[in-house]
């Protein structure tokens, strides 16, 4: 395939900004990353900044 899709995950950046009033920790976002990464998003987006 020449242009494969790409596809991005926002669920962590989006609970941590609001689910938790941008106060999720790394901590707690450690357990389910290796999981998000498994599934082979092309990205993740992860951080606040909104």
């Amino acid at each position: 395939m020449t242009n494969p899709v790409k596809i991005c995950d926002l669920i962590l950046r989006d609970a941590h900004q609001s689910l938790l009033a941008t106060r999720m920790r790394t901590d707690d976002m450690l357990p389910v990353a290796e999981k998000i990464d498994r599934v082979g998003y092309w990205a993740v987006e992860m951080w606040g900044g909104a």
